[in-house]
């Protein structure tokens, strides 16, 4: 098994410093604590999301997905007080933005409360619908780009978008985003070049404390390939390349693919980052930040 002290060392000390910090030098803290007066503000925290948010370039029609949320206030006892959620939504592009719009709205007409505790609402997007909302047409699109939602809670306070009633955190929930990918019929065939990177310099720790899986690339002919870094803490179970810090690997993908689905299983300790560049372009296609989940990767493939 991995021997986790060093790191152990540096979060405790870490932590000390931090403790000491706030015990010894509270004028520097950016919130007075003590002179906070709560807005009242109500909130969605999301509960449930359901299909890729990413948007498909060649085929936006078959772009789908739902988020479900619980709606909120500070004062449990008393219930919720929303009777209006709205979603927008805006464009920020490589060739051409779009200002916000409304691209839907629910009432309480429209929340489910058959949970017997706070309401849901459930919002359905569809990638065509949002791009003839904003006068949009596929070839205005280029990979990487941005669709950018917002929630907007209204109460008889008033409505809010990012106010979170106590300082819970919940209003990271109030927005998200889609991006546009590209998805052929026939996936580019080639060599696409993975570089990896682990900051703590000791390998690839995944699935597991001491190492675990590789990203798993699953075509359609049904053969899977594997990619990632070795861990200096166990043998691994694939074939992976040496790092401890950093190293890079070719994953062929041959022609006649119709579908290949990149898939990363996680990062244990946060120190994990990779890239992806494209067989054709040369360009990096898929840039991922350091401590990501488990998933799968929405390569941009609009320029191989």
């Amino acid at each position: 098994m991995k021997s986790n002290f060093l790191k152990s060392i540096v979060y405790i000390v870490a932590l000390g410093m931090i403790t000491f910090s706030c015990s010894t030098d509270t004028d520097k803290l950016p919130v007075n604590f003590e002179t906070l007066v709560v807005s009242g503000g109500a909130f969605a925290s999301q509960i449930a999301s359901e299909g890729s948010t990413d948007i498909n370039r060649d085929d936006a029609a078959s772009s789908s997905f739902s988020k479900t949320y619980t709606l909120t206030t500070p004062a449990p006892a008393l219930g919720s007080d929303v009777n209006l959620v709205e979603l927008f939504v805006s464009f920020a592009g490589a060739n051409v933005s779009a200002g916000e719009i409304l691209y839907a709205s629910a009432g309480t007409g429209d929340f489910d409360t058959s949970s017997g505790g706070y309401p849901e609402v459930t919002f359905s997007v569809a990638g065509d619908q949002v791009l003839s909302g904003l006068g949009l047409v596929p070839a205005q699109l280029e990979g990487g780009d941005s669709f950018n939602f917002r929630l907007a809670l209204t109460t008889p306070k008033g409505t809010f978008s990012d106010v979170s009633a106590n300082f819970d955190n919940q209003s990271a929930d109030h927005r998200f985003s889609s991006t546009v990918v590209c998805l052929p019929a026939i996936i580019p065939a080639g060599d696409y070049v993975v570089a990896m990177v682990d900051t703590f310099g000791d390998g690839w720790q995944t699935t597991t404390a001491s190492g675990g899986d590789p990203i798993t690339i699953t075509l359609s002919s049904g053969d899977v390939l594997e990619v990632g870094m070795c861990t200096i803490y166990e043998a691994s179970a694939f074939t992976c390349v040496d790092g401890p810090s950093q190293a890079s690997d070719i994953v062929t993908i041959p022609a006649g693919i119709t579908s290949a689905e990149w898939f990363f299983p996680g990062d244990q300790y946060g120190e994990i980052s990779f890239t992806i560049t494209g067989p054709n372009s040369g360009e990096i296609i898929y840039d991922s930040p350091q401590g990501a989940g488990a998933g799968v990767l929405a390569l941009n493939l609009c320029n191989e």
